[in-house]
């Protein structure tokens, strides 16, 4: 553990709403002034900065901020104050956006038709490619295939080409362009897709009138079978699978619970085998996990606002050397790079939209 942190503040938008009071003496009444007017485009007008992240070697920082009324990528080397601008949409914001290798993967909706594209780009913005289609079809992300072995320059990528209605998954080259379909779902017509750590498609998911339905298969040589079906009456959602590939993480309400809790699930016996956290308030719902430790950080969830039970020694860690530099604030660590050794924090309220700071945990 490093025993060094700096921060380093990086933007700070605020805004403050003065109230006037009236007051009341003598039997009368004065009057009231009214409140200032707001212009309706501060509330929806766009951040100087936001969805902040780190490269995975921990030499950049990346960013979307507006350019010509339109929010674009920017990189930045840590330590230089200049930035290099990535895109240059001008027709709508672009989309989401992630690291993979030293190239920015991002979506853009080009012809404002909701049809998302996926894009690629170095992070000079030069070389940037349309991996999907240019018209008439939508695609999204499906798994960025995180230091798979073999997939440094390979995503999962899902588009509804053959049929509107389904998206299909594929295995997409962000250097070459090259797709390759991964089953053929003309038959099925499978909803979703849920990968293991490896990347392989292990569970499917498809609706049946009010119904949600699982498909597992243990091998990406079997068959898919359903495995569970739910009503809407009660919720079992698979999280990701634990760092062996054989089990599942899962957020469910199921035998009697009243709220979601997040467990352990054995795939073969269908059960639960091992509580990971649970609120008798709200439905706990998401978990997180260090890629690089592969171990459990935390268990979250939405009360009055967002909380967090964090289940990993060094998370809290991190998190006990940040609570004196945000004492009254609400204050969240995300955006890490592979080693992580440097993270984003957010620390905001409700009355302050919020700041961002990189942080270095030196060792």
């Amino acid at each position: 553990m490093h025993n060094r942190t700096a921060l380093k503040s990086l933007a700070a938008p605020f805004v403050a709403i003065a109230l006037v009071a009236s007051s009341c003496g003598g039997g009368q009444t004065a009057s009231v002034a009214p409140p200032p007017r707001i212009d309706m485009k501060d509330f929806f007008k766009n951040p100087e900065k936001s969805s902040f992240r780190i490269s995975p070697d921990g030499q950049y920082l990346s960013y979307k901020a507006p350019w010509k009324n339109r929010m674009n990528i920017f990189v930045q080397k840590f330590g230089t104050a200049e930035a290099v601008q990535v895109t240059r949409d001008t027709v709508r914001d672009i989309g989401g956006y992630f690291w993979k290798g030293d190239r920015v993967v991002y979506s853009r909706d080009i012809n404002g038709d909701e049809n998302f594209i996926v894009f690629s780009a170095s992070i000079d913005g030069s070389d940037a490619k349309a991996l999907t289609p240019e018209s008439g079809v939508r695609a999204g992300t499906l798994d960025v295939l995180h230091n798979v072995p073999g997939m440094e320059s390979k995503i999962l990528i899902q588009m509804n080409q053959r049929n509107p209605q389904v998206f299909d998954p594929y295995l997409c080259d962000i250097a070459s362009g090259e797709l390759k379909p991964l089953y053929d779902n003309s038959k099925e017509n499978f909803e979703g897709w849920i990968t293991d750590h490896n990347g392989v498609i292990r569970m499917t998911t498809k609706t049946d009138g009010t119904d949600q339905v699982f498909y597992y298969r243990a091998t990406e040589q079997e068959p898919f079978a359903e495995y569970m079906r739910t009503s809407f009456k009660d919720s079992w959602s698979p999280l990701f699978f634990t760092f062996d590939n054989a089990n599942l993480y899962v957020s469910h309400n199921l035998n009697g619970r009243d709220k979601n809790a997040v467990v352990e699930w054995d795939l073969a016996g269908k059960k639960e085998t091992r509580l990971i956290h649970e609120n008798k308030d709200n439905d706990v719902t998401s978990l997180s996990f260090s890629k690089k430790r592969q171990v459990l950080t935390m268990a979250t969830w939405t009360g009055w606002k967002e909380e967090r039970h964090i289940l990993d020694p060094m998370t809290q860690s991190l998190y006990d050397k940040l609570a004196p530099k945000f004492n009254g604030y609400d204050y969240w660590i995300y955006g890490e790079n592979d080693n992580e050794d440097k993270f984003m924090v957010w620390a905001g309220s409700d009355r302050q939209p919020g700041k961002y700071y990189s942080r270095c945990h030196c060792r």
